[in-house]
């Protein structure tokens, strides 16, 4: 295997991961392949290659650690994109690692390219990690199988047995962050409170600046309040500044141009229910398998019942609670509609993939896990190749669009556990892997 240079984070965190005994130093890590020569193990990953890479004895799959290597600005410059995606568009990968689908499938092909044609790390078959069009562990259908406690997909096994998450939980619970004037703005979705005809949701994400609709209610997603009250002395900025003085001091923001006030807290539920602790119950339409979940996550995630204006009932909605409460000094605090987030984002002048909501840490054997959405591709069943080792097919998807005109490709939300379908032109996360060779 020739050598590569390690991008300097990837060191460090190797560094940090042998230190502290989560990966174990083997004489033969640097020669051994993923899956190779390995002893039996009661783990479902483990960590080789010095912790680079990830062996999955479960789906047979070896995963790049890094959860987001596209997020370093060292990888980004070492490994030359082609000029055009395969679509012909232009690729774009921003700050943050995130990147629409036609990018992602070049980046892929770009891994594989690197060093005269030798690959990231040795390894020249990386490929986007792979979803069934029938998978009937799933909770819903149309066209193919997507929803909750999905295990037939690479992502959603590796989420549900790899890594021991049940939905809704967050693989990055804790996550925090500060863009001002706010704290623990979340690079996860956002509910809109607009109504949609299909009975979907509109959402809206502070990671990129895209909205997306007619998303499925039985999901968790965070929620910002505003209210057009002035909750005391406005403050002397022409921009979004926090409350100095009054009940909405350090609880509340102004913002200049449009007259709106805002939770300063961006994911309050995650800090205060309000004692909204019920739960509500699932139901698959695929298997009729029920899951109770819980109205308020503790990753601060809502279930969108919970903030639906229409529920104004303060024991089953946070939103009704919140204003029970007197939060800030406001009785009237709201669900955004799409065009208020669109304009509190340009008010505050975020650029797309803004690293400030890129999550660091370690979660399990891997580094830079994010909780947000990912871009898989559908699995070539015709392939004589057991579950996730069978090929991505960039020719198959599973439908389109509600207008009929764009094909939607799979992706998965490592922030509560959801399989999904997506417009390609959205920017997720990549993370990829190779099939583990046979064992001599």
């Amino acid at each position: 295997m020739p050598h590569v240079r390690a991008p300097f984070r990837t060191l460090l965190i190797a560094a940090l991961l042998l230190s502290s005994g989560a990966v174990s130093a083997r004489s033969d890590d640097r020669t051994t392949p993923c899956g190779m020569a390995l002893a039996p193990s009661h783990n479902r990953l483990v960590a080789v290659e010095r912790g680079t890479i990830v062996y999955d004895s479960e789906q047979g799959v070896c995963w790049l650690a890094d959860a987001n290597l596209a997020g370093d600005p060292d990888v980004r410059a070492k490994v030359p994109l082609a000029s055009v995606n395969p679509d012909g568009s232009a690729p774009v990968i921003n700050s943050d690692g995130t990147m629409d689908y036609e990018t992602a499938l070049n980046f892929v092909a770009a891994l594989n390219h690197f060093d005269s044609d030798q690959g990231w790390l040795g390894h020249h078959d990386w490929q986007l990690p792979t979803t069934a069009l029938s998978d009937p562990s799933c909770s819903s259908h149309d066209n193919g199988n997507f929803g909750a406690q999905c295990t037939g997909s690479a992502l959603g096994h590796l989420y549900t047995i790899g890594l021991a998450r049940t939905f809704p939980d967050s693989v990055v619970p804790d996550f925090f962050s500060i863009v001002w004037p706010f704290l623990n703005l979340q690079p996860g979705l956002y509910w809109a409170s607009d109504q949609q005809d299909a009975g979907g949701q509109p959402t809206f994400s502070f990671n990129t600046g895209l909205s997306g609709s007619n998303t499925t209610k039985y999901n968790y997603f965070h929620v910002l309040a505003m209210t057009s009250s002035v909750l005391g002395p406005i403050p002397q900025s022409k921009g979004i500044a926090p409350y100095r003085s009054g009940p909405a001091a350090g609880r509340a923001v102004y913002d200049a141009g449009t007259g709106l006030s805002w939770l300063l807290n961006a994911n309050l539920p995650a800090d205060n229910d309000f004692h909204v602790i019920g739960t509500t119950t699932m139901s698959s339409d695929v298997n009729g398998n029920t899951l109770k979940v819980p109205l308020v996550d503790r990753d601060g995630a809502v279930y969108f019942s919970a903030v639906d204006p229409a529920n104004t009932d303060p024991m089953s909605s946070w939103m009704a609670a919140l204003n029970q409460s007197g939060f800030a000094g406001a009785n009237d605090w709201s669900l955004p509609k799409l065009k208020d987030l669109k304009q509190l984002y340009g008010d505050m002048s975020i650029e797309a993939g803004d690293p400030r909501l890129e999550s660091w840490g370690l979660e399990g054997p891997f580094w830079h896990l994010q909780p947000g959405f990912y871009w898989s591709c559908e699995r070539d069943d015709g392939a004589q190749a057991p579950q996730a080792q069978a090929p991505c097919d960039p020719a198959l998807f599973p439908g389109y669009a509600a207008d009929g005109s764009t094909e939607m490709r799979y992706s998965f939300n490592f922030d509560d556990g959801f399989e999904g379908t997506d417009l390609p032109n959205k920017q997720f996360y990549v993370m990829v892997y190779f099939p583990a060779p046979a064992a001599p």
